[in-house]
């Protein structure tokens, strides 16, 4: 099967293209990209590896159900909820598919047993989440890592306070969380977005994905605008969807089509939303109801090939 991207250049920005994309208007867009995978009757549950969330402090379970639930409904096929002791007992209750278990320091031991490994959804600014982060730290200085990793949320609020660099990570800030990033103003972001999700590349290395009205993503390379989505996505929860459907994607693709993974999770959440939209208003787009839509529109897109 192959998931389609379809671009065109509109700009320039310090010598890099600046590209706006599509999953869906092929007439409108010049170039296509192809993010190319084919199943097969022997594959299994583990076919294509084991992705895993860390995250989920107390009064948080909201978004660790929200990111896992979007991932095994857009293709994650074994997916674990690392988290604290109530909610590891009460997660499964709520989406039975789940496999879960109580963090402690050992669990980021093995990072490499994990093709996806998403860390921040739920985290807060407490003792806890901040041992997450201090231990996913150790592991990265101390290990060579072949793991993607996706960071949301809450774990953006420690690596402020301690930047470092991770080539085989997709950052997914809120324009917020990227002034806290950058230690500017939100206002900064706003106005200055395209050159902020530079600066964020340039700090802290890997894919950035700068959520907003035309959600930006930038590798180092070319800077890509999302054609999808706008106000109707700014409600809570939405960004835990996100990471759940780019961890499934990513999951099901190879290592070196990480940019273009991201590329077509992040238009699917959007494109997701539109419909929804288009449906019944801008009012009430809720991410549970976004989950459910890219579950239909994911098996739209699907093309043998």
């Amino acid at each position: 099967m192959s998931f389609n991207i379809y671009s065109k250049k509109i700009d320039k920005f310090k010598g890099h293209h600046v590209i706006e994309y599509s999953i869906q208007e092929k007439a409108t867009y010049s170039n296509e990209l192809t993010l190319y995978h084919k199943f097969s009757d022997k594959d299994h549950k583990k076919t294509y590896g084991k992705n895993i969330l860390i995250g989920g402090t107390n009064g948080f379970l909201g978004s660790i159900l929200l990111s896992s639930s979007a991932a095994i409904k857009t293709g994650s096929r074994y997916f674990i909820v690392c988290t604290n002791k109530l909610h590891a007992e009460t997660v499964s209750i709520f989406q039975n598919e789940l496999v879960t278990s109580e963090y402690n320091k050992d669990a980021l031991k093995n990072l490499n047993d994990y093709k996806v490994v998403i860390v921040g959804p739920g985290l807060s600014d407490d003792s806890w989440s901040e041992s997450i982060f201090l231990d996913l730290v150790d592991v990265i200085s101390k290990n060579s890592l072949s793991t993607k990793l996706i960071m949301d949320a809450g774990i953006f609020l420690f690596l402020s306070r301690n930047p470092f660099k991770y080539q085989n990570w997709v950052l997914t800030p809120h324009e917020g969380e990227a002034a806290m990033l950058l230690n500017c103003s939100p206002s900064w972001i706003h106005n200055n977005r395209i050159e902020a999700a530079c600066l964020l590349q340039e700090k802290y290395s890997g894919v950035i994905v700068l959520k907003g009205l035309k959600t930006i993503i930038y590798d180092g390379i070319d800077i890509f605008t999302c054609s999808h989505g706008g106000h109707h996505m700014g409600i809570a929860g939405m960004g835990d969807t996100l990471t759940g459907v780019m961890s499934s994607i990513m999951g099901l693709t190879k290592d070196n089509e990480l940019k273009n993974a991201v590329l077509f999770a992040v238009g699917l959440h959007s494109l997701s939303a539109d419909v929804i939209k288009s449906k019944r208003g801008p009012i009430g787009v809720l991410p549970s109801d976004v989950i459910e839509k890219m579950s239909e529109l994911v098996n739209n897109f699907y093309h043998d090939g």
